[in-house]
Order: structure tokens, then C-alpha cells, then sequence
């Protein structure tokens, strides 16, 4: 393809590009594809990327999705080899600049890990910020965790929805909060959801979401609000799901955290988790400007109990 002569135009992705999409993501060695909590069903059905094209052929993609109200994860680029890959990147990056600063988005993040994901991370402007440490449960002996006195445990309902979305908001720092439709959309996916209330108010003090994956269940969601913490409420919301995981014979439980959340590795390591791996977390600026050290790290920086999952890896 002689680009010199083609002509280049950037569209919105639409559902009848699945299937290129599809082919990059099993047949291009080079495609950058993290699905997060949404699948690539949902981003074409939503307009929630762009596609370059050299007259009627797709040859490079690129989809950047808000977590939050200030943080949004790469979560699919790729281009044809005889396209230049920094060029693709570059039109897309602007094209879908505009609708993300329109929903308040500050920051883009993105998994590294691979080295030559890493590199290209780097070349676009990301900087490596934070650690994810990746653990996993492969059955071990579980202590016992009872319910605090004064609160009770039961599986989580829809209607919890919007009282588990304020602990969410609580007990996150905001770098690691959850929209509202993607906490949504995790309840309707999950394996197991539980809620922990104090018994005298009703009131949602915690919760855990466990989704399905391809080792048996992730733990993808854990958070209570700083009112109740240091009061066994985490050990018990994650016991009971492990409990639930070993009678249903579900396989193994995987779990990633930030390295900086010491008291939810501590958790885990008590409970039999057994560390596996480590992956890098970049960050760039949506506006390319320099990154603010101070306001990052606040946003950053967790406060309480809490685990984050940005991919079901």
C-alpha cells in the first residue's frame, strides 16, 4: 500500500467492524487489547473508538474508554504492518481527544508488561507510574472469618446498586473508582456478589463482585467504606466468596492489587494467596502536558481496604 498516494480518513468504529478488529486481535502479533470491564461488542455498539481508513480498508483502530470521572484505560490499538504505526497512533489519538476531555477525563492509563508494550508506551507519552501485583488462590485452607457483630452478610441485589456505588466512591482514591454503568455491568457479569450491612441501619458498609474467568474466578472488585474498616468485614466478604468458589468447585480465584496497598496484600497472604506476577500501569496526560507529581499521587494514592481490577487477565 503506498500511503503516499492513499488517502487517509479517520470514522468512528461501528459494529460491522468487529470482525477486522477480531482479526488483529488473533492474528496481528503487535495489537494492543486490554477489554476491561466492557467487550469489543459493547465499545462498537456505543461509537467508543476510532478507525483509520485507506480508502475503503481499515488498517488501524484505536479505543480509549473512561473508567471514572478523571482516568480512562487504553484498551485496543493496533495497525496494519505497512501502515506507520506512530502516525496511526498520533491521527487517532487526537481524533478521540475531544470526546474525552467532553466527559472530564484528565488522565489515560494503560497495562504494560510485555517489552515491547512497555517500549511503545513509553514512545507515546505514557510514563510507568504504579505497580499491579497479581495473585492467585488455589484452594488452601481458609481461616475463620465471622461476621462482625452488628452486621450481616447476603448476596448482593440490584437495587443495592447505588448505596454500593457510594462505598466505591469512598473507599477508592480517584484514579481507581468505577462510572456507575461499569459497576453496572460488572453486578450483571459476576459469578458471585456479596454485600456486607450494618444490621441496625441497613446501610451497605462493603462488598465484593467475583467475575468468571478462565482459571475459575477473579476477585474484581473489594471495597469498605472508611467508616467500617479494620473491623474483619473484608476478611469475611473475601472468605465467603472463597468459601462459595471451593463448594462450587470453580478452580482457582485470582486477585490484583496495587504493590502501594499493603493492607490488602496482607489480606490476601493470610488467606493463602500466592503471589504470581507484577505488571506496570502508564500514564499520560490527555492534554500532553507534563504530569502533575502532586495531584497524581492524591489521586493515586489508596487510603483503605480496597482492590482494584482494571483487566480480567
Amino acid at each position: 500500500m503506498d500511503l503516499a498516494r492513499s488517502a487517509l480518513r479517520l470514522r468512528p468504529l461501528i459494529p460491522q467492524d468487529r470482525d477486522l478488529l477480531l482479526q488483529f486481535v488473533y492474528g496481528h502479533p503487535r495489537t494492543y487489547y486490554y477489554p476491561g470491564w466492557t467487550s469489543l461488542q459493547d465499545w462498537l455498539a456505543a461509537r467508543g473508538g476510532w478507525a483509520m481508513t485507506v480508502e475503503t480498508r481499515l488498517v488501524a483502530a484505536l479505543v480509549v474508554r473512561p473508567e471514572n470521572d478523571v482516568l480512562a484505560w487504553l484498551r485496543f490499538f493496533a495497525a496494519r504492518d505497512d501502515v506507520p504505526e506512530d502516525l496511526a497512533w498520533r491521527l487517532l489519538w487526537r481524533a478521540n481527544v475531544p470526546d474525552l476531555a467532553g466527559t472530564g477525563v484528565r488522565w489515560v492509563a494503560a497495562l504494560g508488561g510485555r517489552p515491547w508494550v512497555d517500549r511503545w508506551l513509553r514512545r507515546q507519552g505514557f510514563h510507568r507510574q504504579v505497580m499491579l501485583r497479581f495473585l492467585y488462590w488455589s484452594g488452601a485452607s481458609l481461616p475463620e472469618a465471622p461476621v462482625p457483630s452488628g452486621f450481616m452478610l447476603r448476596p448482593m441485589k440490584r437495587t443495592d446498586l447505588p448505596a454500593v456505588y457510594e462505598v466505591d466512591r469512598a473507599a477508592f482514591p480517584p484514579l481507581w473508582r468505577l462510572r456507575f454503568d461499569l459497576l453496572q455491568h460488572a453486578f450483571r457479569g459476576a459469578w458471585l456478589a456479596l454485600v456486607v450491612e450494618e444490621t441496625t441501619t441497613a446501610r451497605v458498609a462493603g462488598y465484593a463482585i467475583f467475575t468468571p474467568s478462565p482459571q475459575g474466578a477473579h476477585l474484581a472488585r473489594l471495597a469498605v467504606h472508611p467508616q467500617w474498616q479494620r473491623q474483619g468485614l473484608a476478611r469475611a466478604l473475601v472468605v465467603a466468596g472463597l468459601r462459595a468458589v471451593r463448594r462450587g468447585s470453580a478452580g482457582w480465584v485470582t486477585v490484583n492489587t496495587q504493590m502501594e496497598n499493603q493492607p490488602a496484600l496482607r489480606l490476601y497472604q493470610q488467606l493463602g494467596f500466592q503471589e504470581h506476577t507484577a505488571v506496570p500501569v502508564w500514564l499520560r496526560r490527555l492534554d500532553e502536558q507534563p504530569l502533575e507529581t502532586h495531584a497524581l499521587h492524591a489521586a493515586i494514592t489508596p487510603t483503605s481496604t480496597h482492590d482494584h481490577a482494571p483487566d480480567r487477565l
